[in-house]
């Protein structure tokens, strides 16, 4: 166990038929194997998928922060914002495993290998964070111009 943030303790780590009754369990990376939870709230951040396997839940929360929470942000988002259709097939696509495996490599493609997901309705590229240079966002001075104060 370890403090969080408030003060409180979490369970984390790697556990073999322990009972847990009224904690915070952190999941990311987490190892649960034949654990039973009741009344506890599992907190979920979007980090290393934890293994619950075996596990019986009784009047869980499920909280979900970080990198997992914009995930379903985003999803709500879209969904309110007429693309109910995409969200549906993402979900069915969740219920069938289809995103339950790490994304594979397109291959078909003559360029460089890029990851995909298929989510049942079509393939498509997961994306990358791209970083820009200072340059490229016209924060500093093109090479051979005076600094002079003002932009162009």
């Amino acid at each position: 166990m370890m403090p969080s943030d408030a003060g409180e303790t979490w369970v984390r780590g790697s556990h073999l038929g322990v009972s847990f009754t009224g904690e915070d369990i952190l999941l990311d990376g987490g190892v649960f194997r034949d654990c039973r939870f009741e009344a506890c709230r599992l907190h979920y951040d979007g980090g290393a998928l934890p293994v619950l396997m075996g596990c019986h839940f009784a009047d869980c929360g499920w909280l979900f922060g970080g990198p997992a929470a914009n995930t379903l942000s985003m999803l709500s988002a879209l969904n309110q914002g007429g693309f109910d259709r995409i969200v549906g097939h993402t979900l069915e696509a969740i219920r069938s495993g289809a995103v339950a495996m790490p994304a594979p490599t397109d291959t078909a493609s003559s360029g460089p290998r890029r990851r995909v997901i298929d989510l049942g309705f079509g393939r498509f590229p997961v994306p990358r964070v791209l970083r820009r240079s200072p340059e490229r966002h016209g924060t500093a001075p093109q090479s051979g111009a005076p600094e002079t104060g003002e932009r162009k």
